[in-house]
């Protein structure tokens, strides 16, 4: 039995023989499950822009039964929910001999809506992407292209690129494949029948929509045409000028203290209607403030610029239960584009305390409450790698214990996990005064990281 995970349900097939997991992540990628008669049941995923999701669920879901209902044999379709964004992924997981016929289906539905789609130029409208992972690409592309010149050839395809760049925060690599449904279900069907002799050699990334693409990037993918768009309509202000997303303006912007580093809100602003046709509130985790709004402003000035929507940080004095308010104004495109680019940041200070983390846990490999601390108190490793188990008591205010504690001792045992320590807590009744005493046991890394999150967790939590 295989049974292929995703973040909006599951599918397992029955099977007798060996499966075979290619790639495996939040979204689930290509897998392959193998019978001794050489019958195969293959996930895979497709990407396709958000204003097709519609069509291909249907009503009630009622397009997605039916392309289901089309099968010979059991089969599975999705199209899971996802930060906003220009894309949403398709999972499917059918037999190998019902590809062609989902394709097909997929391909009658995605192509009309790409011709109504103002944003995606004409050569785009007839074409199907792939996510394969970077670790397979090259079995697609084959020794001097000689594998991919075989399918676009075999298939009659008009076009069957691999981009060369991956796409944010992933593994994977868009492969577009163009042509007419026959076509695309054909050239599909022969990647998916060559991955299929190739096991991964080890977990990969998943892309998630809601990634702001990089345009510096040949990456794929339908975010990138959103963004151009974006760029290609300057914003007209109401004293009768334009504003290139090239050029700068003066934004009146003033640090809000240290810290948080956020904007003053009474900075000089056009909320014409001509500029702004709305808005949209979020609320990020204070930690994070200033990785938006980037050194010296240089994060949210570009998020601005690329956009097009006009984006307000909340100041200091506005921050409740350690959130911040961010505001968004503009219309729903550029609102979207910088919501994408708001995640794309956050995003990016979680990969890199995640890669800076590599050396340091000896317990789970990642933290959400060091990341957190990590953000707003850089963490110093010590040189201290002796393996000796030694003890040591700390203290800490007694209001902040509910902090060290957390829900149901969530957060505590947290630290135990990540660091690996051996952590009591003083209970109530031996407590004396406004102090209370916490006993760590481990080695003397394992103490340094696990007092550090003790000693600053009351600040992000």
């Amino acid at each position: 039995v295989v049974s292929t995970q995703s973040t909006e349900g599951v599918v397992s097939t029955q099977s007798t023989g060996v499966a075979l997991a290619l790639t495996l992540g939040p979204y689930h990628a290509i897998s392959f499950t193998m019978n001794s008669d050489e019958n195969i049941t293959v996930s895979f995923r497709l990407l396709i822009p958000s204003k097709a999701a519609g069509s291909i669920i249907g009503k009630k879901a009622e397009t997605i039964q039916e392309i289901i209902s089309s099968c010979a044999y059991k089969a599975y379709l999705k199209v899971p929910e996802s930060p906003p964004s220009p894309e949403r992924l398709v999972l499917i997981t059918c037999q190998m001999s019902d590809v062609s016929t989902v394709i097909v289906s997929i391909c009658r539905k995605l192509f009309k809506c790409l011709k109504e789609d103002n944003t995606i130029p004409q050569d785009h409208w007839d074409e199907v992407l792939m996510l394969v992972s970077s670790n397979l690409v090259g079995f697609l592309v084959g020794p001097k292209g000689d594998t991919l010149k075989d399918i676009r050839m075999q298939s009659s395809c008009q076009r069957f690129k691999v981009y060369k760049d991956k796409l944010p925060h992933s593994e994977d690599r868009v492969v577009e494949i163009k042509g007419s449904e026959e076509e695309i279900a054909k050239a599909l069907l022969l990647s998916l029948k060559i991955i299929s002799d190739h096991p991964a050699r080890h977990e990969c990334i998943s892309y998630m929509p809601g990634t702001a693409p990089d345009i510096d990037l040949d990456c794929g993918g339908y975010a990138r045409f959103a963004v151009t768009s974006a760029l290609l309509n300057p914003i007209q202000f109401t004293s009768g000028g334009t504003m290139d997303y090239g050029g700068s303006y003066d934004h009146h912007r003033a640090a809000a203290g240290a810290g948080g580093g956020g904007y003053d809100t009474n900075r000089i602003r056009d909320r014409s209607p001509m500029r702004t046709s709305g808005s949209k509130d979020i609320y990020i985790d204070d930690c994070y403030t200033r990785h938006i709004i980037g050194t010296g402003g240089n994060q949210i000035d570009n998020i601005r610029r690329v956009s097009g929507a006009e984006v307000e940080v909340a100041g200091n004095d506005t921050v409740r239960n350690k959130e911040r308010k961010v505001t968004i104004y503009g219309r729903q495109e550029e609102i979207q584009i910088a919501l994408t680019m708001i995640n794309n940041a956050i995003a990016e200070k979680i990969k890199s305390d995640r890669e800076s983390l590599k050396d340091y846990g000896y317990g789970v490999p990642y933290s959400g409450i060091f990341t957190k601390i990590n953000a707003v108190e850089a963490f110093t490793d010590t040189n201290d790698m002796s393996e000796a188990q030694v003890e040591q008591q700390i203290y800490i205010p007694n209001s902040e214990t509910k902090s060290v504690i957390g829900p149901k001792g969530s957060h505590i045992n947290e630290i135990r996990q990540f660091t690996a320590c051996n952590i009591k807590v003083q209970a109530d009744s031996e407590v004396e005064g406004d102090m209370r005493m916490v006993t760590l046991k481990g080695t003397q890394r394992q103490l340094h990281k696990a007092v550090y999150m003790i000693r600053n967790i009351a600040r992000v939590l």
